[in-house]
């Protein structure tokens, strides 16, 4: 390694490190600032820079415990989690769980479920752009082909699994001002996040049926077996208007991208 690539090496450890305000040796001394100085203008422009992008990703969790415990919360998340990525955009990927590993999940239960519903809308906005598949693509289907059909979903679909009311605590803490609102456990749920022709994210809480179908869809089920996770919750007769139903609206959310016949 050259002496150049030494010195770099040291100056990124030491930004990215707590060193307490202690200036290394190899900080020039001649300067019209003395080391520690010069130095804590890098690492304080560094933990800036990252609390600013985490501030942007997760406004409603900054709002639910204030600006001082939010900014507690994001030196320690810096220190455990330095960034490894290129972009920004990355680094507040695993602030759910290390909220839900945190202290202060003992006090705010459901703060790691609002971070994680905060991250999966911003995902979904974020996601690759597809075509959207419309009714008029299925009208010259034969009925013998309707069982292997598979369809590919949009890529910015996403499920958020939350055990508390955190599509309505995430509402009032976005709202200018904030609104007051008590967080209340509830049964387990799962909320579906898309982003929709208009670059608008959207969310929406899904009955058990329709996310067991929707998920199987995902995962590359085809039709016949998504008509089979439906069985588990209608009787047969009803299953092919339940499906058929299900179908019609997300195509018309917007929520797939592709047929495959």
């Amino acid at each position: 390694m050259s002496q150049l690539a030494q010195l770099q090496h040291r100056f990124q450890a030491y930004v990215m490190e707590d060193q307490n305000g202690q200036a290394p040796a190899w900080v020039s001394a001649t300067g019209r600032a003395d080391p520690a100085l010069q130095i804590s203008v890098y690492t304080h422009a560094y933990r800036s820079r990252l609390q600013e992008a985490l501030a942007e990703d997760y406004p409603a969790v900054n709002a639910a415990i204030g600006d001082d415990a939010f900014s507690e919360l994001l030196d320690a998340y810096i220190q455990h989690f330095p960034s490894r990525y290129f972009s920004l955009r990355e680094f507040g990927q695993d602030f759910s769980g290390f909220l839900a590993q945190h202290p202060i999940q003992h006090e705010q239960p459901w703060l790691a479920e609002l971070a994680a519903f905060e991250w999966t809308l911003r995902s979904a906005f974020d996601a690759a752009d597809a075509p959207r598949l419309t009714e008029q693509e299925l009208t010259t289907i034969a009925p013998t082909d309707w069982p292997s059909l598979r369809f590919v979903a949009h890529p910015s679909l996403r499920f958020s699994h939350v055990n508390w009311n955190i599509a309505a605590i995430w509402k009032c803490m976005v709202a200018e001002p904030p609104e007051e609102i008590t967080a209340e456990a509830a049964p387990a749920c799962v909320w579906l996040i898309w982003r929709d022709e208009e670059m608008i994210t959207r969310y929406c809480s899904l009955e058990q049926d329709e996310e067991r179908a929707l998920a199987c869809l995902c995962a590359g089920g085809d039709f016949d077996e998504v008509c089979q996770t439906l069985t588990a919750f209608h009787d047969e007769a009803d299953v092919p208007l339940r499906a058929a139903g299900l179908l019609k609206n997300w195509i018309g959310q917007g929520l797939l991208s592709e047929l495959l016949s």
